[in-house]
């Protein structure tokens, strides 16, 4: 069920008692929505409006004293959009001209019986509800938090615009209504008046459709917008309605954030921690606009400043111990912090005396990064996730860079005891072989036979030793292979009495030195220690697995309780092996990326698995 109708109160002025008694009786009558006050002079209707809800005032134009029209202008000055009705017994059309030049809602004769009363009832019901209607319309269009503005849809000229869009632009409202679409549009490249009108007629046609557009404020600066537009009727007219919504902040800060993305990738390519220091600090200083900003690294117990922004003073950052002051406290704990005033804040050690706020923020576990400025509340928590979003860039390089440089020192350590085998071990087990076969020929005594075995052990491991030095580390450039001809070439340099291999048909991509020690040692590995039981001559095979390859034997097999430990330097079961084979094994597939495991094959012996391996093509 619809609700009742709003009634209405009436202010019948006339000066004749009688008059205004019967009136107010018919309208009633006529329509149960209207009730009626009565006045006989224009100070009384004046006293009543004052006192009173009137919704609309119904006048003679003849009364002793004051006119009708004088008594509108006096109505007009208090309540502006209060409908005034002239009901008047005098009619010409001089008088009728003049009331409707002087806003007069409606003009109505007296006479014609009671028809005449249903007529203005009907004249007062209709002005009450456009008052209503234009008064919600207003409320609506002055009170709101978006910025409005009515357009003729036609034309596109400005009719209307309310006081928020005038405060967004920086105008009055007689500037805005006066100025185009192309007085508005900032000087954006893309955007310009003829672009403008195409959107607002693409939203007016899809109720869904909003757009973001670059208004220019009086002051020359750029404001973006989101904008949307409806047709709507306002007092009786279709008009287009605009609403801007103010999201200048929302896409300054998308502009930043795609700034920040693509910084990320220059401090990505910094080769050293200086220069990844030195290119965050000029992000934070000329895209997130922090005028005095350092950045201090965690240095052997220390927080070292590594890079600080052109804006701040030479000496605006110094080192600190890790457990020092408001850095310390970042370094430590690994959260960010900000501080809107140095005074009530008993962590902070500024640098600098005059430093009243800042943001500090961790950069991992490597060091901490942190703005400053001489004026309270300068920072907000908008700014600590933007420079978060930043130092989370620099943090991963760091790391690589911290993990790079041990790799490297780790390499150095590694040749340089690749050098010592080569030259102080290799060298003198050389000549104690040859001096060995000299003495052979002296003498056939039973211990030169184990003392030659012992020293070809020891040759074996340094052998072992210098390729695990040389050949580990992560592989940096791959071929194609074709596992049957790479695999049947390994087969040949290992002496493999009467075993036998088989190879499925696949190509891979490896590294072809590392990719002939695993098959080698495998090979090897399965010759000399897998040999059946019945004593015949053992089988290998090299098949396909999806996203990798495997070497089986039909061999005794590895116990599972001994899988976990074949892998590890110097494991062997036998006193002839170096235990070093299968380590390095597992370290080349760990330097392809590659992983290596070992179970049992379908005929029972060892099976090696490798997974991870780009497989381009195989026998199906």
């Amino acid at each position: 069920m619809s609700a009742a109708p709003a009634a209405m109160t009436v202010l019948h002025v006339d000066d004749e008692e009688e008059f205004t008694a019967l009136t107010a009786e018919l309208l009633e009558r006529q329509s149960d929505r209207i009730g009626v006050v009565s006045a006989t002079t224009a100070d009384e209707a004046l006293d009543l409006l004052e006192r009173e809800t009137i919704d609309c005032v119904v006048s003679d134009y003849e009364m002793s004293g004051t006119d009708g029209l004088e008594l509108l202008a006096a109505v007009r000055e208090r309540h502006e959009g209060l409908p005034f009705i002239l009901f008047t017994g005098r009619g010409s059309e001089e008088i009728a001209s003049e009331a409707i030049s002087a806003g007069v809602t409606d003009y109505l004769r007296k006479g014609g019986g009671s028809d005449q009363f249903a007529l203005l009832a009907n004249r007062i019901e209709n002005a009450v509800e456009q008052a209503r209607s234009r008064l919600s319309y207003r409320a609506v269009f002055e009170n709101t938090d978006v910025g409005l503005t009515v357009r003729d849809v036609e034309t596109g000229t400005v009719v209307d615009v309310n006081q928020q869009y005038c405060d967004l632009l920086g105008y009055d409202r007689e500037q805005l209504g006066e100025l185009g679409l192309e007085d508005i549009t900032a000087d954006v490249p893309g955007y310009d008046a003829e672009r403008g009108v195409e959107l607002l007629e693409r939203a007016l046609a899809e109720p869904e459709f909003t757009f973001e557009w670059p208004d220019r404020r009086s002051d020359g600066s750029t404001h973006w917008v989101e904008v949307d537009a409806t047709l709507v009727e306002i007092e009786g007219r279709e008009r287009s309605l605009v609403t801007i919504h103010d999201v200048h902040e929302r896409h300054e800060r998308e502009a930043v954030l795609a700034t920040l993305h693509q910084v990320a990738t220059e401090i990505q390519e910094c080769e050293t921690i200086e220069a990844a220091c030195e290119r965050t600090v000029a992000a934070a200083e000329s895209i997130l606009e922090f005028e005095m900003c350092s950045l201090m690294v965690a240095e052997g117990g220390w927080l070292v400043p590594k890079a600080v922004s052109t804006g701040a003073p030479t000496d605006g950052a110094r080192r600190m111990r890790q457990d020092q002051g408001l850095a310390g406290k970042t370094y430590q704990t690994g959260e960010s912090t900000l501080v809107e005033d140095v005074l009530d804040d008993d962590v902070s050690e500024p640098a600098k005396t005059s430093y009243r706020s800042g943001i500090s923020v961790p950069i991992g576990e490597s060091g901490v990064f942190q703005a400053v400025a001489t004026e309270p509340n300068a920072f907000s928590q908008a700014d600590v996730e933007l420079a978060e979003l930043l130092v989370s860039h620099t943090a991963r390089v760091l790391d690589r860079l911290r993990f790079e440089g041990e790799l490297r020192r780790q390499n150095e350590r590694l040749e340089e005891f690749a050098s010592v085998v080569s030259h102080d071990l290799r060298n003198p087990l050389t000549v104690a072989l040859g001096k060995l076969e000299l003495v052979r020929e002296e003498s056939d005594s039973e211990h030169l036979a184990h003392l030659g075995d012992a020293l070809e052990r020891m040759s074996s491991i340094t052998e072992d030793t210098l390729q695990l030095a040389r050949h580990g580390g992560s592989v940096d450039d791959t071929h194609r292979i074709d596992l049957a001809t790479f695999a049947d070439r390994c087969w040949t340099v290992v002496q493999t009495d009467e075993a036998t291999l088989t190879v499925a048909d696949a190509t891979i991509r490896a590294d072809r030195n590392r990719l002939r020690h695993i098959f080698e040692n495998l090979f090897r590995n399965a010759v000399e220690h897998a040999t059946p039981d019945d004593g015949s001559a053992v089988s290998i095979t090299v098949g396909v697995l999806p996203g990798g390859f495997y070497v089986a034997d039909d061999g005794v097999g590895i116990p599972e309780s001994e899988r976990d430990r074949v892998f590890d330097p110097g494991h062997t079961t036998t006193e002839e092996g170096t235990g070093f084979g299968l380590a390095i094994v597992e370290e080349f597939a760990a330097a392809h990326g590659w992983t290596v495991q070992v179970t049992e094959g379908d005929d029972g012996g060892a099976r090696f698995e490798f997974t991870g391996v780009e497989v381009l093509d195989r026998d199906p």
